[in-house]
């Protein structure tokens, strides 16, 4: 088994001086035609916060804001200079956050491990599970760290490309893969143009394996990744809308010993504005 990188409040709470706690809120709001938008956390983060915690930008400082898809994994060399904005450095331990489902957190946790920043662990629950431990919560922007000293190191590949994922979808590539949205999303609607799932892939809900309080539920995890034929060393890939989800389902397995997945960074995202892609609805 790998070592845990989840804590509970209770433990964040005795270590909250020993720790960079970082918040990685998205604000995701729908506009009056329906679409879905994600803007900057930070209003949401200085509404309500974690004492001590600083905001982790995951719209520009852990993504690259130049790129035509939100959320895409920025250079190895972006990341470390955010993460030393935000006071990480070679030997502290971090600990992420944010305010739903836990997979704003787990996006976090997976990019900074990909620049090989590895000594970060993720609030199981988050801003959730501390509240309802009846935490202390705070308002306002945390005075701005000194700068730290973490590097980008070599690490596996953590992300793969539009390419892999045609093979797949064309059968030429055996490896497994699994979309991290909600069933409906995956199965989709024939009547609604470009919905639906990449052929090929099978479908594990991130949302299906959290608890109460938005807590993941290894026992759960464990049941329905052998259910769904999921192992160490198949090197499967993930995806959902924008490789957030299929970050969550990544720590979950994670926690199970399932080490060696990749995510689809474009994801569905990606997929769907290339209208000679085909796009998969129904059960597979």
């Amino acid at each position: 088994m790998t070592a845990s990188v989840l804590v509970n409040a209770a433990w964040l709470q005795g270590h909250l001086d020993d720790v960079v706690l970082l918040d990685a809120t998205v604000d995701r709001r729908t506009e009056p035609d329906g679409t879905t938008v994600f803007v900057s956390g930070l209003a949401l983060h200085t509404e309500r916060r974690i004492p001590g915690a600083h905001f982790a930008d995951l719209m520009a400082g852990f993504s690259d804001p130049e790129a035509p898809f939100p959320f895409t994994r920025p250079s190895s060399d972006h990341i470390a200079a955010h993460a030393r904005e935000l006071g990480i450095g070679r030997d502290s331990t971090v600990v992420v956050y944010d305010r739903l489902t836990g997979a704003w957190a787990a996006r976090v946790w997976w990019v900074l491990r990909s620049a090989g920043i590895t000594r970060v662990r993720v609030l199981d629950g988050g801003l959730t599970a501390w509240e309802a431990a009846q935490l202390p919560v705070t308002e306002g922007r945390e005075t701005p760290p000194s700068p730290g000293d973490v590097v980008a190191a070599p690490a596996r590949e953590h992300f793969t490309d539009l390419d892999r994922m045609r093979r797949i979808a064309d059968a030429d590539d055996p490896t497994p893969a699994v979309c991290a949205l909600r069933r409906t999303e995956y199965l989709g609607d024939p009547a609604r143009p470009r919905s639906g799932h990449i052929p090929r892939t099978t479908n594990l809900p991130y949302a299906d394996l959290l608890g109460p309080h938005h807590t993941l539920d290894p026992a759960r995890t464990a049941r329905l990744a052998h259910e769904h034929g999921l192992r160490q060393g198949a090197g499967t890939v993930l995806y959902c809308g924008g490789a957030i989800n299929a970050a969550g389902l990544a720590l979950a397995l994670h926690e199970i010993g399932i080490d060696d997945v990749v995510l689809y960074d474009g994801s569905l995202s990606e997929w769907r504005a290339h209208p000679e892609l085909p796009l998969a609805t129904g059960r597979p």
